[in-house]
């Protein structure tokens, strides 16, 4: 991770929200077949992945600070990506953030958090090649993965194991550092 975004979480969460935001809309309109959109809507979506990237650099920076209990709660704030056709990748987002975030749980059952989440994504697309336009289903599918894949790594921050209290617990440390963890 690079420095600056463990020095400046909240920040940078705003950041990646904003471009998240703007890659996701660029996505829909390039799956669209048909690609008639609002500015109050991209206003929406773009602002929503931003506040979202505020809100989980703010869980971010209080987690590295040590502190308990209240960032968790900036983890509700993915459920307003979840609004109208965001609304499918709840389910992957909550239960994919809490297979990665819950690192002390036992592996056997992230792998089954990770299944499941993911398997609601592959129910959900199954038969939809024939609605992409000019055959872009392959690299729709492949972006939409990874912007995914990009959600769901920072719905796991509000799930993250506590850090433990003492002295050290008002240090901040980078996220990275506890991934050995």
């Amino acid at each position: 991770m690079m420095a600056w975004m463990t020095r400046r979480p909240v920040l940078s969460g705003a950041l990646l929200g904003l471009m998240w935001g703007i890659v996701i809309r660029l996505w829909m309109r390039y799956i669209s077949t048909n690609p008639e959109f609002t500015w109050a809507g991209t206003g929406y979506v773009v602002g929503a992945a931003t506040l979202v990237g505020t809100l989980l650099g703010v869980a971010a920076w209080r987690y590295q600070l040590g502190h308990r209990r209240w960032w968790r709660l900036n983890g509700l704030a993915i459920l307003t990506l979840g609004v109208a056709a965001g609304g499918v990748m709840i389910p992957t987002v909550v239960l994919g953030g809490l297979a990665i975030g819950r690192r002390r749980w036992p592996q056997w059952l992230r792998a089954a958090l990770l299944l499941v989440a993911f398997g609601f994504q592959v129910l959900f697309f199954a038969g939809e090649a024939d609605n992409f336009p000019d055959g872009r289903f392959i690299t729709g599918m492949a972006a939409y993965a990874v912007l995914l894949g990009l959600e769901v790594w920072a719905a796991s921050i509000p799930f993250l194991p506590s850090r433990t209290a003492g002295p050290a617990a008002g240090t901040p440390t980078p996220l990275a550092a506890d991934a050995s963890a």
